[in-house]
């Protein structure tokens, strides 16, 4: 029986050796799994929207051809895949990118529109066809102009943005990457929380 000034002694191992402390998890993260689906829901979507940037960076770079006046192969496009096509522009609307100005025009003939830099040379365009989401978010104000002046443009539009070419824009790949380890670390949190 031990007295009152006596001292409790450490569990130690067979060699005499105290086993290390246990991790201690944050308060605020031990008693509301609330941040935790929070970050999961933010990262999880902020990876959705980056998913069509990822799958382009990592695309072939070797371009369909779309073909040209008269013989149009638009059954073959892909979206998010390096395309290529040759052509006439018809009905040009300018917009501002940062203090570039870009021409996107109607492709003779077709429903598909080209976003270009201004410059010279042959009518043959090599780039980028965007998935619909961002297409018809970034370009509807585009297609409204044209229509207004006249253009007779099918809903059934695509959007092809001249000279993006894979392999060139790491900042969607690295951004990926970080909401990946965020959106793991914090869905292991919440699924911890709620076995516990």
């Amino acid at each position: 029986m031990s007295g009152p000034d006596e001292t409790v002694e450490p569990a130690t191992d067979d060699l005499g050796v105290p086993p290390p402390p246990k991790p201690r998890e944050s308060a605020f993260l031990r008693r509301s799994p609330i941040f935790a689906l929070m970050m999961v829901l933010a990262s999880g979507w902020l990876l959705w929207d980056f998913w069509p940037d990822v799958r382009y960076f990592f695309a072939p770079a070797e371009p369909i051809d779309l073909g040209g006046p008269g013989a149009y192969q638009l059954d073959r496009a892909r979206t998010d895949r390096l395309v290529q096509i040759r052509g006439e522009l018809r009905e040009a609307v300018p917009i501002v990118e940062g203090k570039a100005v870009r021409m996107v025009g109607r492709l003779a003939g077709t429903n598909l529109l080209i976003d270009r830099p201004g410059r010279d040379g042959p009518p043959l365009y090599e780039g980028r066809l965007l998935a619909d989401r961002f297409a018809r978010a970034r370009y509807a104000p585009v297609v409204a102009e044209m229509r207004n002046r006249g253009t007779q443009l099918g809903d059934a539009w695509l959007v092809l943005r001249d000279g993006e070419r894979p392999r060139t824009r790491l900042v969607p790949l690295g951004a990926s990457a970080v909401l990946l380890v965020l959106f793991a670390i914090n869905l292991r949190a919440l699924l911890r929380r709620l076995v516990d």
